[in-house]
C-alpha cells in the first residue's frame, strides 16, 4: 500500500508526478456520460438502456435530448382548448375537438411522466417504461426515403428507439431556442428553427403504446336487416402512429417501369402538423392521433413560456381547402428535407433484434467506471519502484 510515509521516501520527481495526476484526475461522476452540469443531478425513474453501437459522444446527445423533452412536456400541460392560439394551431378548432380534450390532455399528462425523479416514485410518482436506446439502425431505415431521411424511428410502438445520424446534428433546447429567439422578425415566429433534440425525442416519446393513445376507427359492414346503413364504424384506442395528408394526390414511387404504388403523404414537420388540425378533408381526430402535433405542440409552449411569445409561423390560412390540396409546395412547407415524409417512423421489430436492452455503461455505478486516482499504468510504476527499495 502506497502510505503517505513511502509517497514522501520516493524520488522528489516521482512524489510530485503522483500528487498532481491525482489532483488532476476528474471528479467522481454522478451516472451521465460527460453529462452538462444542469442535468448531472436528474434522476429519472425510468432509465435508459440498450445503447447498441453508440458512442459515449452520442449517448450524452441522447441523454440530453430525453432531458430536454421531459422540459417540453413540463411546459405543455393544462392546455386552453377554448381561447389558446396554439391549441388551435395544433390540434383544432373547439368545436372540431370537442370529443377528444381529454384524450389531448391524458397524453400530455403521461408524457410528462416520464420526467419523474426516482425519488418521486416512492411517493405518488409514476415509474413509466424504461426505454431501449440504440444508434446501429436494425431496419436499415435511417437511409431511407427519397429526399429527407429519419432522425429517429420507433420500434413497434414500444419503449424502444434508434438514433440515426441526422439527430445527432441537431442542437439542444435552450441553446436552440436562446440563438433562434434573438432573430429578426419573420425567422423567430418559424416554429421550425427551434427545432432541437428535445423535440425529435418528444415525438418518439408519443409513439410509445403507454403513452399516446390514438382514436382507432374500424369499419364493418352492417348486417341489420332493413337497415339505413350499409357500413358501421366503430371507435376505440390504439397505440399513436402518424396520420397522413388525406384528399391530396398522393406521390408515386420512382422506378425504371410502370407502378401503381401509393406513396401516402405523412404528417411531419410544422406545416402538415397545422394541416391536419384545419383542412376539412381530414377527420377531426387526425391531428389527434399524429405525435409530431404533440411534440411541436409542447415546443411551442415552451417557446411561450420561456420567451414570452407564440411562434406561429407558418400560418395555415388559404382561403379555401383547394388551394392547399392541389399544391405540393404548400404540403411540404420551405423544409422538404427534413424528414422523411413517404416513410411512417413507427416500424415492426426485426426477427433477431433485442426487444429490451441491458444497463448502458454510464448506468453503472461511479466508483465502477472511474478511477479518481493514479492510472493504473503509474500504479504499476510505483508498485514496482517500492519492491525494488525492499529488497535492497
Amino acid at each position: 500500500m502506497l502510505t503517505l510515509a513511502k509517497l514522501i521516501s520516493l524520488p522528489v520527481w516521482l512524489s510530485t508526478l503522483l500528487i498532481t495526476h491525482a489532483l488532476a484526475a476528474p471528479a467522481q461522476s454522478t451516472g451521465f456520460i460527460d453529462e452538462d452540469k444542469k442535468t448531472q443531478n436528474l434522476n429519472f425513474a425510468a432509465m435508459l438502456t440498450g445503447g447498441e453501437s453508440c458512442s459515449d459522444k452520442q449517448l450524452k446527445a441522447i441523454k440530453s435530448g430525453f432531458a430536454d423533452m421531459n422540459l417540453l412536456f413540463a411546459s405543455a400541460q393544462n392546455p386552453d382548448f377554448e381561447n389558446g392560439a396554439v391549441e388551435v394551431e395544433f390540434f383544432g378548432r373547439p368545436t372540431r375537438i370537442a370529443n377528444y380534450t381529454e384524450l389531448i390532455t391524458a397524453n400530455l399528462q403521461r408524457a410528462m411522466q416520464y420526467g419523474v425523479l426516482k425519488d418521486e416514485v416512492i411517493g405518488n410518482g409514476t415509474k413509466m417504461p424504461d426505454i431501449h436506446v440504440r444508434c446501429d439502425d436494425p431496419n436499415d431505415m435511417c437511409d431511407g426515403g427519397r429526399n429527407g431521411k429519419h432522425k429517429v424511428y420507433n420500434i413497434a410502438n414500444a419503449p424502444h428507439v434508434n438514433f440515426c445520424r441526422r439527430y445527432f446534428e441537431l442542437d439542444g433546447l435552450e441553446e436552440k431556442v436562446d440563438d433562434r429567439a434573438d432573430d429578426d422578425a419573420p425567422k423567430r415566429l418559424n416554429l421550425w428553427k427551434y427545432y432541437n433534440r428535445g423535440a425529435a425525442w418528444a415525438r418518439m416519446i408519443m409513439h410509445i403504446s403507454e403513452v399516446g393513445q390514438a382514436v382507432v376507427a374500424t369499419t364493418t359492414q352492417n348486417r341489420v336487416e332493413n337497415a339505413t346503413t350499409e357500413w358501421i364504424t366503430n371507435y376505440s384506442l390504439g397505440p399513436m402512429n402518424t396520420s397522413v395528408l388525406a384528399g391530396v394526390h398522393d406521390a408515386k414511387l420512382d422506378t425504371n417501369g410502370p407502378n401503381n404504388i401509393r406513396l401516402l403523404k405523412y404528417a411531419y414537420g410544422v406545416t402538415r402538423s397545422k394541416l391536419l388540425a384545419s383542412l376539412s378533408t381530414q377527420d377531426p381526430y387526425d391531428a389527434v392521433n399524429n405525435a409530431d402535433n404533440y411534440a411541436l405542440y409542447a415546443l411551442a409552449r415552451y417557446v411561450m413560456q420561456q420567451k414570452g411569445f407564440f411562434p406561429n409561423m407558418p400560418i395555415m390560412d388559404f382561403g379555401n381547402d383547394m388551394a392547399v390540396l392541389t399544391n405540393e409546395m404548400i404540403q411540404d412547407g420551405d423544409k422538404k428535407k427534413q424528414d422523411c415524409f413517404e416513410m411512417p417512423d413507427v416500424v415492426p421489430l426485426m426477427v433477431g433484434v433485442n426487444r429490451t436492452g441491458g444497463a448502458l455503461p454510464s448506468s453503472a455505478p461511479a466508483r465502477v467506471r472511474t478511477w479518481s486516482g493514479p492510472s493504473i499504468a503509474m500504479v504499476c510504476v510505483v508498485a514496482s519502484i517500492l519492491s525494488m527499495s525492499t529488497l535492497v
